[in-house]
């Protein structure tokens, strides 16, 4: 190495061979890339099914992001973390991606355009911001749109569990911009891998929608049928009248039934799970008939009688007779009295609909807000060889339970209860079961029976041959509208009872259906953690005097330093 040094500086022509070797080392720079990623989350990385998914591109697709022009601080970091990651796919996507940033002013006056944002639900909201013209109110689009010839999808860059701050002295809660900007940008990922994903889909996966036991099927599954309209090749599957499930159907969704499961149709469920279907299922085992409750002081939550629980022991779970009651919960209004003739109604906690923490711990519910409940049941689980559990939605710290006949009583809602008395913690309303479920009818099918199978499906089978997965929710209302009043549209999925809070209910459904449906494992990039690493303020107040001479003073002290030692040094040697 000294000596090709030595050559390089002492020979004739030694320029002309460093000019030489640079431009060689930049050739070689441009065409053998590398990156190296040093924060502990690996911050800058892309996951590998999205690293797959940007290889497998197969045409153009342009993404246009709006997040441009006078933005407040913590939407401008919304921004460069976006800029950054698009980069980062530009990577391994080459010229097939292309985007771009629009300055948000040039779209506002094209109705057209904003027609087409209120079509995907994007509806631009302001804030105060730091422009030219001083502090004044902007018009913010933190959204995307995903291109692929004439389809389109659009993007929420914004959307994503909204973070609180709690006052210590009067306990009122407040938004966390920073926490929440941060949130939003650990779902930036699988937000754009998603679209991407979805927009090169030529076959959507097909899900069915189950009836025949009692399942809803008027207005109050308006949203269910949206969701699956946008994403899914869906229809109605009724069991009395079918011999078998197809095992076309990807998935399928057992909602809120209300009659008793009779074996034939157990069997054909069993059956389609052997074969590697996939199952949703919302269940109540008890009917607390809300209806009731409205026209009376109690009412009297009793089991449906669905007949399902030795199905699901066998895969792993059991759904108790129970109502969780949670000090985490919604409010409902009710009338507390009478004024001048005149009801008087205020908004109380109803600690039978419980806001439902969701697990931070898996792909499907992490950085989620709470998913709304109504009467929800609690699940055990019980032995079941080679299975799984997670535990995906569960009450909060503060909980308890009643036991069947449960007695709901609107007297409860007049009085607050000792919170000394929600002594469960936690309790478990929805499970993922993964593994090689067994059959519940191996040894309980005729021969008959098993023939029919066989000429269906080409074998009858005792066991799953490859690992599945199912999705155990014991509430049905989780998933449903509530009825709407008259010729009103039914309210959305997950609309608290005063009408102001929208919670996770629908982000759950879409979860959980891309978990169990989409082999490409994009919805595995949820689990990304980016750490905020705030500043102490108490610090940086007290220690603010020694920060600024380190950074103001210590550079000039230190330039006079070197200048001086090489002043000495000098002299030393010439004199």
């Amino acid at each position: 190495m000294k000596k090709m040094a030595s050559f390089l500086l002492n020979t004739k022509y030694g320029w002309f061979f460093s000019l030489l070797i640079l431009l060689l080392l930049n050739i070689s720079a441009s065409y053998f890339r590398f990156r190296i990623d040093l924060t502990a989350e690996k911050r800058f990385s892309l996951s590998s099914p999205t690293k797959k998914l940007l290889q497998k591109i197969d045409t153009t697709i342009s993404v246009d992001i709006l997040l441009n022009g006078e933005l407040p601080a913590d939407f401008r970091k919304l921004e460069n973390s976006t800029r950054d990651l698009l980069n980062e796919m530009k990577e391994y996507a080459g010229k097939k991606l292309i985007f771009r940033f629009i300055y948000p002013q040039s779209i506002q006056q094209d109705s057209a355009y904003l027609s087409m944002l209120a079509s995907f639900d994007l509806i631009p909201t302001s804030r105060e911001a730091q422009t030219k013209k001083g502090e004044e109110k902007v018009m913010l689009f933190p959204f995307a749109i995903v291109n692929r010839g004439e389809r389109k999808i659009g993007i929420d860059l914004l959307k994503g569990k909204i973070e609180y701050d709690i006052d210590a002295i009067n306990g009122t809660r407040r938004i966390n911009e920073a926490k929440t900007i941060n949130a939003a940008e650990t779902l930036l990922e699988y937000k754009i891998a998603d679209a991407i994903d979805k927009i090169q889909q030529e076959n959507k996966p097909r899900v069915a929608y189950i009836v025949g036991n009692g399942e809803p099927t008027g207005p109050e599954v308006y949203n269910l049928g949206q969701n699956l309209t946008k994403n899914y090749n869906w229809g109605i599957l009724d069991l009395s009248k079918v011999a078998y499930i197809p095992s076309l159907v990807d998935a399928i969704l057992i909602v809120k039934p209300t009659l008793k499961f009779e074996d034939s149709t157990k069997q054909k469920i069993d059956q389609y799970i052997m074969q590697g279907g996939k199952v949703l299922w919302f269940l109540d085992n008890l009917d607390a008939n809300k209806d009731s409750l409205a026209r009376l002081t109690n009412t009297v939550a009793f089991d449906i009688g669905l007949n399902l629980d030795d199905q699901l022991f066998k895969y792993g779970v059991r759904i108790n007779r129970d109502l969780v009651q949670d000090l985490q919960c919604d409010m409902v209004p009710i009338v507390i009295g009478m004024t001048g003739g005149q009801p008087q109604i205020q908004p109380v906690p109803f600690n039978y609909y419980p806001l439902l923490t969701p697990s931070n711990s898996h792909a499907i519910t992490r950085n989620m807000e709470p998913v709304l409940s109504q009467y929800a049941n609690s699940i055990d689980t019980v032995k079941a060889e080679g299975i799984n559990k997670t535990v995906l939605l569960s009450t909060s710290e503060n909980s308890k339970f009643v036991s069947t006949p449960a007695i709901i009583s609107l007297q409860e809602l007049k009085t607050i209860e000792e919170p000394k008395l929600y002594t469960k913690k936690f309790l478990p309303v929805a499970y993922l079961l993964s593994g090689k479920f067994n059959s519940s009818y191996a040894h309980r099918t005729t021969e008959e029976q098993k023939n029919k199978f066989q000429q269906q499906y080409g074998s009858f089978k005792t066991q799953t041959a490859e690992e599945n997965k199912m999705i155990v929710v014991s509430d049905g209302d989780i998933v449903l509208n509530k009825l709407p009043n008259q010729q009103e549209a039914p309210p959305p999925m997950g609309l608290s009872n005063s009408g102001e809070q929208l919670y996770a209910n629908n982000i759950f459904l879409q979860n959980t259906l891309e978990f169990l449906v989409n082999p490409s494992g994009i919805i595995e990039t949820r689990n990304k953690d980016i750490t905020l690493r705030l500043l102490n303020t108490a610090k940086v107040e007290e220690q603010r005097t020694m920060w600024q001479f380190i950074n103001i003073a210590a550079p000039i002290i230190l330039v006079i330093l070197i200048g001086f030692i090489f002043q000495q040094l000098r002299k030393k040697k010439y004199s």
